[in-house]
């Protein structure tokens, strides 16, 4: 009786084990609550600042744009009132293919563009706090591959050479190199698809430049189309850096698809109307003749500028048993002697201040070809057979019309100070443009610098492409702890 009375008492004693758990469990779910909460608001502010940033790093590079399309017409404006004779000099005559020259003089009172001037050298500036880093490369250097359209077969041979060897040159040295059979096997993919563009696996958009009783043929409306091709590596089309740190450049570095290949016109029409004109005629004949342009050169989009030309371009133009490589380290060499100031040359009453580098180094003054004249004096010119030197002569130039802009911003999203890689002037033993910790920008422009009399503009052909890699500069010899 007494063991009943006990458990009966039991039953109606309060469970504050039960509702202690319950207390435990809601305050645990609130903070769950709460912390989603809190961790969906911050998301969400930083998404938002994240697009207001990124809205502030394009307004940058809007105003970066800005400044280098005013500074190509400057310089372009400065050159035409110089009076310096610079351009070319006649080109071989006889002969109707492309590359093959033609009658007359060309390049009269035409300065010459190279890296010494303005837009040639990269610069880093600020914008509050987001960094610049301005890169210009003239697409005058570099090999077109719209000569690959060539109707006459030979020349259409050779320019699948040029690249075929270009492209066996551009790594050489690094772990990614390309072989020779490698290379040869791009060219060739390269070529088919310009050719044989119906059969492409890339869908073709019609375009104003199609030849309607020649549709197989179409042009790239940029070099990365080809990137889509069947064994083509992607990585060929990116800058970056290989597994030992090296930079390792991209294909867009050293071939074209924005200069026109036209034969018989003038620069300032042929150059800048790029793949949309170049296709009514791929061989340039009919092209207008003798433009409004103040320098003829019959074989532009062709010939590449000396001055800015990287190496691996300057060795891909003609066989190495026509014109040996030591001729073209000379090219090289000569085009970075420190300029030495002339004999009786009236001094400035004040000196100038010097002009700095991105790294904030004095920029020193290098000779450049003010003529394809001085390409003559180039040691080794005199061992060339006549040739060779009519095929130098056709090839080169020291005119640009077309220029890629590259801008690089990038804005710290860390409170600490050890931020690797800032746009900024690098610290003693920094790598250039590593990524490093912040939201990092990188926009392409492709402008044709048109000048007509005193008239120049800047005409654009890519107004704004976003790039997923950082471009680094092509330089000439390799540099220390770059």
């Amino acid at each position: 009786m007494t063991l009943q009375r006990d458990r009966s008492a039991n039953a109606r004693r309060p469970r504050k084990g039960s509702a202690l758990l319950m207390a435990f469990l809601m305050i645990i779910l609130l903070y769950a609550i709460v912390f989603q909460l809190s961790y969906g608001t911050k998301a969400d502010l930083r998404v938002t600042e994240n697009d207001v940033t990124i809205t502030q790093m394009d307004m940058a590079i809007e105003s970066a744009l800005q400044e280098v399309y005013d500074s190509l017409a400057q310089d372009a404006a400065a050159s035409e009132g110089g009076g310096e004779a610079a351009g070319g000099m006649a080109p071989p005559t006889g002969g109707g293919a492309p590359g093959a020259g033609g009658d007359g003089q060309q390049g009269q009172n035409q300065p010459a563009d190279s890296r010494m001037d303005s837009w040639g050298r990269p610069q880093r500036s600020t914008i509050g706090d987001i960094e610049l880093r301005i890169l210009v490369q003239d697409e005058d250097g570099k090999l077109n591959v719209l000569q690959l359209l060539f109707e006459d077969e030979e020349e259409s041979e050779k320019a699948l050479e040029r690249v075929a060897r270009l492209i066996d040159f551009f790594r050489d040295g690094s772990t990614v190199d390309v072989d020779r059979s490698e290379a040869i096997r791009i060219a060739q993919v390269m070529r088919e698809h310009l050719r044989n563009r119906l059969n492409s696996v890339l869908p073709r958009a019609k375009q104003m430049s199609d030849l309607e009783d020649n549709r197989e043929r179409a042009l790239p409306m940029t070099l990365k189309e080809f990137e889509v091709l069947e064994r083509l590596d992607p990585s060929l089309f990116r800058d970056f850096r290989d597994e030992r740190g090296e930079i390792v450049h991209s294909l867009g570095s050293y071939l074209s698809v924005w200069t026109s290949v036209q034969q018989g016109s003038s620069q300032e029409d042929a150059a800048g109307a790029g793949a949309l004109d170049a296709q009514k005629d791929p061989n340039g004949a009919g092209a207008g003749g003798q433009g409004s342009g103040q320098d003829n050169d019959p074989n532009w989009g062709v010939c590449v500028n000396v001055n800015t030309a990287p190496v691996a371009v300057l060795k891909a133009l003609v066989d190495d048993r026509t014109v040996a490589p030591r001729f073209w380290d000379s090219v090289v060499e000569y085009r970075n002697l420190e300029k030495q100031d002339e004999e009786g040359a009236e001094g400035e009453t004040q000196e100038e201040e010097p002009q700095l580098d991105e790294y904030g180094e004095e920029v020193v003054e290098r000779e450049i070809f003010d003529t394809m004249e001085e390409v003559e004096d180039v040691d080794g010119w005199e061992r060339l057979d006549d040739s060779a030197k009519d095929d130098v002569r056709s090839l080169l130039c020291v005119r640009s019309h077309v220029f890629s802009i590259y801008i690089t911003a990038r804005r710290k999203t860390g409170t600490s100070d050890d931020f690797g890689g800032t746009l900024g002037v690098p610290r003693p033993g920094e790598r250039e443009d590593e990524r490093g910790k912040g939201l990092v920008r990188t926009v392409r422009s492709v402008v044709w610098r048109k000048t007509d009399g005193e008239t120049t503009q800047i005409v654009p052909l890519v107004r704004w492409e976003v790039l997923d890699y950082t471009p680094f500069e092509v330089i000439d010899f390799p540099v220390e702890g770059r």
